[in-house]
């Protein structure tokens, strides 16, 4: 799946970092984010079947999850988590060999359909594949970098919208032609202050997310 562009907005705080803990928290509530599951659930079964990996490649997953096990068992180290993998994978190769890679997904998806109950277990189940959603940003960041925000500079704004305090018809424009969204390389955001009568009012904040 390709990479997902959003936008949030959220009432204006004196604390930016705040303000963002806050959203990120509503959208989660709000069941706002893509699950790794939800891709399948989307996806019609001849679509997964061409997506379907070879048989051989998941035995030698499954071969590199036992070694893997043993390896940390040698060295004293837990193994419930990588255990439990290890079983998944084994049973995901026992339905493909049995019903095909596609009754397989599906059961795999129902199977691990219980939904996360913190932000940080969501963002542990998605893993790589990222929630699309600003659940991937989770702090500010004066520079950009991977999973912050950053705001826009004066310069920025004034190129944008020509004034540093733009309302939300000129950023709903900015919006509608991508502007906003060029600014944003993958797993990073920006963010901007709302004005109305010369008075801030909410927080805009724009990313790219998810694999």
């Amino acid at each position: 799946m390709a990479a997902t562009g959003w936008l949030y907005s959220c009432t204006y705080t004196h604390d930016v970092n705040f303000s963002l803990q806050q959203l990120r928290q509503a959208v989660f509530d709000r069941r706002e984010f893509t699950l790794p599951g939800d891709l399948i659930a989307r996806t019609d079964d001849a679509t997964l079947a061409k997506a379907a990996p070879r048989t051989n490649d998941l035995q030698k997953l499954l071969k590199i999850s036992q070694e893997l096990d043993q390896a940390l068992s040698g060295l004293g180290l837990d193994t419930v988590d990588s255990e439990q993998q290890t079983r998944d994978v084994r049973r995901l190769l026992e339905q493909v060999d049995k019903k095909g890679f596609v009754f397989a997904a599906r059961e795999a998806l129902e199977s691990s359909s219980t939904p996360p109950a913190t932000i940080d277990e969501l963002l542990a189940q998605c893993a790589a594949a990222g929630t699309h959603s600003i659940l991937d940003i989770q702090h500010i960041s004066p520079t950009p970098q991977s999973g912050a925000a950053t705001s826009l500079s004066d310069e920025q704004l004034q190129t944008l919208f020509g004034t540093t305090q733009p309302t939300r018809a000129m950023i709903q424009s900015a919006e509608q032609s991508g502007k906003l969204h060029e600014l944003c390389e993958r797993w990073h955001a920006v963010y901007l202050t709302v004005y109305e009568e010369g008075e801030p009012v909410e927080y805009v904040f724009v990313g790219v997310s998810g694999d």
